[in-house]
């Protein structure tokens, strides 16, 4: 036997256990992801300014996804000109922002994201941990409390749990935010949730499927105090394999 011929056999076993990994149709490399981003501007100076925005909460817990939010939090994120609190307002939290003076080229701004890698390939334990982008209410982190709550589009039980679903189902609502300044002509108020699942399968397929939750609010007049933003959260978006089951309202991705 020629002396170089087993090592390339080896490399040939190797490459053929990698190919094979590769070209699995079994899901592998679970990943979820969950991100948080809040937006605040003015596009001219402001004085004496008090806002109160809705911040993320899971159930009765203040979180993005796994991970607490507290005064720290966003002082740790915004910028050190602002006075930061998370103060209750009615059974709700609100992220309380105070500064004597807002200036156009300092905006409020931060964007989170925190991911998780949660197995190579798959096992069954693994679904459980998955966002439940499905059914994110009353299970994933959202904007509260919600007022008019109304479906828009879709529905989740149209939501097809094999092939890929474009735009899910939407839920439009209004939703709470207190503003006070002076001297102001137009501030805008942001902040949106995201969550998303992905997988591979096969060599070069990566399906995800994700919710989302935004509100949004331009000022343009005088602050009134207590006003609405418009909201929307969308869920069923992407791709829901059948290894994921029957979609529960209440307990994840599988009943």
């Amino acid at each position: 036997m020629r002396p170089w011929l087993p090592a390339v056999l080896l490399t040939l076993v190797v490459a053929l256990v990698f190919l094979c990994g590769c070209l699995s149709e079994e899901p592998h490399n679970i990943v979820k992801s969950y991100n948080y981003a809040l937006s605040i501007k003015t596009n001219t100076p402001i004085e004496n300014v008090t806002l109160l925005v809705p911040i993320p909460m899971r159930g009765d817990w203040l979180a993005i996804g796994p991970v607490p939010l507290s005064d720290a939090f966003y002082a740790d994120r915004l910028s050190e000109r602002y006075t930061l609190a998370v103060v209750p307002v009615d059974g709700r939290y609100y992220l309380r922002v105070t500064a004597p003076f807002m200036d156009p080229a300092e905006p409020v701004g931060m964007i989170f994201h925190n991911h998780t890698f949660l197995a190579g390939d798959f096992r069954l334990e693994i679904v459980p941990q998955l966002i439940n982008t499905l059914h994110p209410f009353g299970n994933e982190s959202l904007f509260l409390p919600k007022q008019n709550l109304t479906l828009t589009a879709g529905s989740p039980e149209a939501v097809r749990t094999s092939g890929y679903n474009p735009d899910g189902y939407r839920y439009s609502y209004t939703i709470p935010v207190y503003a006070y300044y002076e001297n102001g002509t137009r501030v805008e108020i942001s902040s949106r949730i995201w969550g998303a699942n992905q997988w591979s399968e096969g060599f070069d397929y990566h399906p995800s499927n994700q919710y989302s939750d935004a509100y949004s609010l331009a000022i343009t007049s005088e602050p009134r105090g207590w006003m609405s933003a418009e909201g929307e959260v969308t869920a069923g978006r992407g791709v829901y394999e059948e290894w994921q089951l029957a979609p529960s309202p209440t307990t994840g991705l599988r009943e």
